[in-house]
C-alpha cells in the first residue's frame, strides 16, 4: 500500500503543480516565429526610400514584388475567396543597391466583404447594378446563407458582415502594409477601406529555441547508438556466422536487422484472434483517408466540396469517425481476451502497478517521439504561406508536452491539443486505468461476479453519457455543417471526453469475456440464425452511414435526433462489429473471416499505432506547404490518400524499428524484473534453486538477459512491437 500512495502523491503533486502553471500566454506563438524580427524591421522613412526607388528607377523589381502580391480571387462564384500570391518569389526577393538592402517581406490580409466607404463624390441616384453576375452573386449569397445561418433572426449576422476574402501583399522588408499601399497609391483607409493583416513572414524567422537543441541531441544519439548496435549485430552473425541467439541482447536491441526481422516475422498463434488484425488496419487506413479529405486549408472550388459533403458519395469519408469507436471495442476485447484466466484477483492486485507500468510505457516511446517531432522537427523540415496549422501545433506541443505524456490533454487544455488526435491515446489510458474495478471481478471469480461486475459497470457507463450528453446538447458528427459554429463546443463537451466515448470499450471486454468462456470450444449455431445475425449486423452498420448522410443534409435540425445518435449510435456501431468479429473467431465469419485474416494486413496491423500517430501531423505539414488554393475533386483526394498513406507507412514502420522494439525490449525487462521479483516479503530461495515463479537476481545481468530470452522464446517473439 504504501508503494501506491508514494505513486498518488508523486503524480498528484506533478499534475497540481502543472495546473498551477496553466495560463495560456496569448503571445505564446512569439516562440514559434520571431515577432520582435518583424518589429525590428520596420522603418517608415527607409520604406518611403525604397518606394520612391522602385517607382522611379527600377520598375523591373518592382514588378517583382507585384506580381508576388496581391491577386484577386479566381473562381469567387464558386467561393475561391482566397490567393497566395508566390510565396516563395516575395521571399527569395533581395537586391542590395547603394546604401540599401531591398528584401521582399510576405502579408496574408482579410478584407471583409462588408466595407462603409467615404467617397469625396456622390453616386448619381440613376446608378444601378444588373450585371447578370451580380445577380448570380446575390443568388449565390441566399443559398449560403439558407445553410450557413440557422440561428434565430436577432442572433444571426450579415452573411456579408462575416465574408472576407483572404490576398497576399508582397512589400519590401522596411514597409507595413498601410505603408506600402499609401506610397504606392493613396492612403485608403482614409476612404474607409478596412482590412485585418493575418500573418508577416520574413526568411528565417523561426527562432531557435532549447527543444530545437534537445530534439538534435536526442536524435543524435538514438541514431549513434542505432548504428552500433546495427554493425555489432551484422558482424556477430554475418561476419563471426554466429548464431543470431547467442548475440549479447544488450548490444543489439537497436539493431535495424534484428527489429527489421522481427517485425516481419510472423508466427502462427493458435489464440489469436487473427481477425482483428484485419479491422484494426482497415480501421486506421480509414481514419487516414477522412484526415487526408480534411487536409488542405484552402480550395479553390469550395461550393463543389460543400455539394459533395451533402451528397452520398461523401458517407464512405464521413462515416470514418466509427472506427476510432472500432479501435476502443478491439481495446477492451483484447483486455479482456488476454488477462482472464491469466490469474486470480488477488495476484492481479498486487501485480497492479506493473499492469498500469506495461501499459503506460508501451505508449510512451512512440507518443514522445511524436511530441519532439511535432515541437520542433516539423516545424523545420518545410514552410509555407499558410504555416499557422503547423505553427499551432507547434506551440501548443511546447507548451502542454507535459499534459500529453500524461494523457490528461483531453481534460485539461482540450483546445489546445498536442499532437492533434492524442485525445484518443488519452481516452485509451483513462480507461485502461479505471479497468480494474471491473476487471478484479473477472478473474478467480465465478462467472456471476464477472457478468454482475460487467453488466455494472456497462449501465454506469450508458447512464453517465446519455444523461452528460442531454445536458450538454452538441451537434452529432463533428461535420455537421448546419452546426460547424459548435464544432468546437461539440469536440470538448463530447467528442474527447472518456465518459462519453466509453460505451465500445465497457462492451468490448463483455465481448473479450464471451470469447474467452469459449475459447477453444466448438460452438454450433442454426444457419438460418447466423445468417439472421449477419443481415442485422451489416444493417446496422449501414444505417450508420445513411445517419451519416442524413446529419450532413442542410434541412437536418433535429436536437433530439443528434443526443441519441451521440448517446446510443456507436455503441450500436460496436455491437455490430462485435458479432463479426465473435462470427469470425468461432468459425462463422465465411469469405469475410477469409478476408480479415489475409496476411496483406499482418504488417499494417502491427504499425498501426505508429501510423495513427504520425499520419496526421503530416497532413498538417503537406497542407502547410500548400502555394496556391487546390482544386478538390475525388480523384486528387484519393491520389492524396495514398501518397499520406504510403508516408505514414514508411515512417511508422521505420520508428517501430528504431524506437518502439527497442523500448518494447526494456519495458519486458522491466516488467519481468517487478513480476519476478520476490512477493509478499518472501525472500529468494538461499540455495540457488528457482521457483516456479521466475526469479530474477538483482546482480546478474547473464541470468537477467536468459530470463528474458527464454521468455521471449517461449511466446511470440513479435509481441514486442505489438500494440494491444
Amino acid at each position: 500500500m504504501n508503494f501506491y500512495k508514494i505513486i498518488l502523491l508523486v503524480l498528484g503533486g506533478i499534475l497540481c503543480f502543472a495546473s498551477a502553471r496553466l495560463v495560456i500566454d496569448e503571445n505564446t506563438s512569439t516562440r514559434v516565429f520571431d515577432k520582435d524580427l518583424y518589429n525590428r524591421v520596420i522603418d517608415r522613412d527607409e520604406c518611403r526610400r525604397q518606394v520612391d526607388y522602385l517607382k522611379t528607377t527600377d520598375p523591373v523589381l518592382l514588378a517583382q514584388f507585384l506580381d508576388a502580391g496581391i491577386r484577386f480571387p479566381r473562381g469567387i462564384f464558386m467561393l475561391n475567396i482566397a490567393d497566395l500570391g508566390n510565396y516563395e518569389q516575395c521571399l527569395k526577393l533581395k537586391t542590395d543597391i547603394d546604401d540599401m538592402q531591398i528584401q521582399g517581406k510576405y502579408y496574408l490580409i482579410s478584407i471583409p466583404f462588408y466595407q462603409e466607404f467615404r467617397l469625396p463624390f456622390e453616386i448619381p441616384s440613376n446608378f444601378s447594378l444588373t450585371d447578370r453576375n451580380v445577380v448570380r452573386a446575390t443568388h449565390l449569397y441566399n443559398e449560403i446563407q439558407d445553410f450557413a445561418i440557422r440561428t434565430d433572426a436577432e442572433e444571426s449576422e450579415s452573411l456579408v458582415e462575416m465574408l472576407s476574402i483572404t490576398v497576399a501583399l508582397c512589400v519590401p522588408k522596411p514597409c507595413t502594409t498601410q505603408d506600402w499601399i499609401t506610397n504606392m497609391f493613396f492612403n485608403i483607409s482614409a476612404i474607409g477601406f478596412n482590412y485585418d493583416e493575418v500573418l508577416v513572414r520574413l526568411p528565417d524567422d523561426k527562432p531557435w529555441v532549447p527543444v530545437d537543441y534537445v530534439a538534435i541531441v536526442i536524435l543524435s544519439i538514438l541514431g549513434f547508438i542505432t548504428i552500433l548496435h546495427t554493425l555489432y549485430d551484422i558482424n556477430h552473425i554475418f561476419i563471426l556466422k554466429r548464431d543470431p541467439k547467442k548475440a549479447n541482447m544488450l548490444f543489439n536491441t537497436f539493431s535495424l536487422y534484428t527489429n527489421t526481422r522481427r517485425l516481419l516475422t510472423f508466427s502462427p498463434n493458435p489464440n489469436a484472434l487473427d481477425c482483428l488484425d484485419g479491422i484494426r488496419a482497415i480501421s486506421m487506413l480509414w481514419v487516414i483517408v477522412g484526415h487526408t479529405f480534411q487536409m488542405y486549408n484552402l480550395t479553390s472550388n469550395l461550393s463543389d466540396v460543400l455539394e459533395w459533403l451533402i451528397s452520398g458519395n461523401a458517407v464512405w469519408v464521413t462515416t470514418a469517425l466509427y472506427a476510432v469507436d472500432s479501435f476502443l471495442l478491439m481495446a477492451g476485447i483484447l483486455l479482456t481476451y488476454t488477462t482472464v484466466g491469466k490469474m486470480n484477483g488477488g495476484r492481479f492486485l498486487k501485480r497492479l502497478h506493473t499492469f498500469y507500468l506495461n501499459r503506460l510505457l508501451r505508449m510512451f516511446p512512440l507518443l514522445a517521439a511524436a511530441v519532439l517531432l511535432e515541437a520542433s522537427v516539423f516545424h523545420r523540415v518545410a514552410d509555407g504561406p499558410y504555416w499557422e496549422d503547423v505553427a499551432t501545433s507547434v506551440q501548443n506541443c511546447r507548451s502542454f508536452w507535459w499534459t500529453t505524456l500524461l494523457h490528461v490533454q483531453n481534460l485539461v487544455n482540450p483546445g489546445h491539443l498536442c499532437v492533434r488526435h492524442s485525445w484518443y491515446i488519452a481516452i485509451d489510458i483513462q480507461l485502461h486505468i479505471i479497468s480494474p474495478l471491473v476487471l478484479y471481478w473477472m478473474l478467480g471469480k465465478t462467472r456471476k461476479a464477472a457478468w454482475i461486475a460487467l453488466i455494472a459497470g456497462f449501465l454506469v457507463v450508458m447512464t453517465t453519457s446519455t444523461v452528460w450528453i442531454f445536458i450538454m446538447n452538441t451537434a452529432s458528427p463533428s461535420l455537421t455543417l448546419i452546426d460547424a459554429e459548435q464544432q468546437k463546443d461539440y469536440l470538448q463537451n463530447f467528442y474527447y471526453l472518456p465518459w462519453t466515448r466509453a460505451a465500445p470499450f465497457i462492451y468490448g471486454m463483455i465481448v473479450g469475456y464471451v470469447i474467452h468462456i469459449y475459447k477453444g470450444k466448438n460452438i454450433y449455431l442454426n444457419i438460418g440464425f447466423v445468417l439472421l445475425l449477419w443481415v442485422i449486423s451489416l444493417g446496422v452498420i449501414a444505417s450508420a452511414f445513411y445517419l451519416s448522410y442524413e446529419t450532413m443534409q442542410l434541412d437536418w435540425d433535429n436536437k433530439l435526433g443528434d443526443n441519441i445518435i451521440n448517446s446510443f449510435m456507436r455503441l450500436i456501431w460496436s455491437i455490430a462489429l462485435s458479432w463479426i468479429i465473435f462470427a469470425c473467431v468461432k468459425g462463422y465469419g465465411g469469405p469475410i473471416n477469409w478476408f480479415l485474416t489475409l496476411s496483406v494486413w499482418k504488417l499494417p496491423s502491427r504499425i498501426s499505432y505508429a501510423m495513427y500517430l504520425y499520419h496526421y501531423p503530416l497532413t498538417f505539414v503537406i497542407a502547410g506547404t500548400q502555394l496556391a488554393t487546390v482544386h478538390f475533386s475525388m480523384g486528387l483526394r484519393i491520389y492524396e490518400f495514398m501518397s499520406v498513406l504510403m508516408l505514414s507507412f514508411l515512417l511508422a514502420f521505420f520508428m517501430t524499428v528504431i524506437i518502439d522494439a527497442p523500448f518494447s525490449i526494456y519495458t519486458k525487462i522491466l516488467i519481468s524484473v517487478l513480476d519476478g521479483g520476490p512477493r509478499g516479503g518472501r525472500r529468494p530461495p538461499q540455495n540457488g534453486s528457482r521457483s516456479k515463479s521466475v526469479l530474477v537476481p538483482e546482480n546478474n545481468i547473464g541470468d537477467l538477459e536468459k530470463t528474458v530470452v527464454t521468455h521471449l522464446k517461449k511466446s511470440d517473439p513479435t509481441i514486442l512491437i505489438r500494440t494491444c
